[in-house]
């Protein structure tokens, strides 16, 4: 009786474990490399100081570039928060792209949360003309994390529709195939794990230069603060020194300067349930003096026949 395909039984197993593990070290290898070519000395950067969001940018991607903007419009009286958590536009409409787009995401019928406004800008032409600037400054490199996560995920896959095609041809021939079976199984996790993961999301990254510009910013920003700089945005020498933005550029929505806006402004963990609610009533906070009120198998190779089908 022939082999099938021509490769006797045990072969094939031993191609096939090593194929198994032959796109987790390929995208290992491949992410090293990309992580030793952003390492690596890069063009000189040019252009002017960064910008409090450009800076959110480094230090927290699209989502904090969004916080920063609320932060600076709440802290500017041009947002407010009301008790359900809805951003509300009480001001001029700002000129700055960024804050624009916010306080357009604050208009009545929106989901005009937090979470709502970060879903709606992640991509949007201002948030994309901002991370290609900072490329072409040398300060973000594009991120080729998701494409390596599905160049494995597809690898994977062939491997798995390799193993069940040689399955069902060694069944067809009536070749033994209980060793198989075992390998079919690993190599279909590793395929819905590879799956899983190529679904997150993650956009471009700072390079070392853009660490070492938000490293020196963060420091000057630090030290500013333990100076008793007033809480007013501004820069001296190029480095942000303070003002509600910077904090939650820097840190996050946790360092707003008011606790009770700072909880207010800060999205509730993720539930079952879809966000939202009405964008109108309710009591409100304003960053003057605020208060928020509540309102294995066992087959054996024998014959020459092999377990591999």
């Amino acid at each position: 009786m022939e082999d099938t395909w021509g490769i006797p039984g045990p072969t094939f197993l031993a191609i096939y474990a090593i194929l198994l593990v032959f796109p987790l070290i390929a995208g290992l290898v491949w992410t090293i490399v990309v992580k030793l070519g952003r390492k690596a000395p890069g063009a000189v950067v040019s252009g002017p100081q960064p910008t409090v969001y450009e800076l959110a940018y480094l230090a927290g991607g699209p989502d904090r570039v969004v916080d920063t903007a609320i932060a600076a419009l709440v802290d500017r009286g041009i947002l407010r928060v009301s008790s359900s958590k809805q951003l509300q536009l009480t001001g001029p409409e700002p000129t700055d792209p960024i804050e624009k787009a916010v306080a357009k995401g604050a208009r009545p019928g929106y989901n005009a949360t937090t979470r709502g406004i970060r879903d709606r800008l992640r991509m949007s032409g201002p948030m994309q003309a901002l991370a290609k600037d900072l490329e072409a400054r040398g300060l973000v490199v594009v991120d080729q994390t998701p494409q390596i996560r599905r160049v494995v995920f597809f690898l994977y896959l062939a491997v798995l529709v390799l193993g069940v095609v040689r399955l069902v041809s060694g069944l067809s021939g009536d070749r033994p195939v209980g060793f198989l079976i075992p390998l079919l199984i690993v190599a279909g996790v590793a395929t819905l794990i590879a799956r899983a993961v190529k679904n997150k999301r993650s956009g471009p990254r700072p390079t070392s230069e853009g660490d070492r510009v938000l490293h020196k910013a963060r420091s000057a920003h630090g030290r500013e603060r333990k100076r008793g700089i007033p809480n007013g945005p501004g820069y001296v020498g190029g480095a942000v020194l303070g003002g509600a933005a910077a904090a939650v550029a820097f840190g996050g929505l946790a360092y707003y300067p008011d606790e009770e806006l700072s909880a207010a402004l800060i999205p509730p963990p993720v539930s079952g349930g879809f966000g939202g609610g009405s964008s109108g009533g309710g009591s409100t906070c304003s960053s003057g003096g605020s208060s928020c009120s509540s309102s294995s198998g066992g087959s054996s190779c024998g014959g020459g026949g092999g377990c591999g089908g």
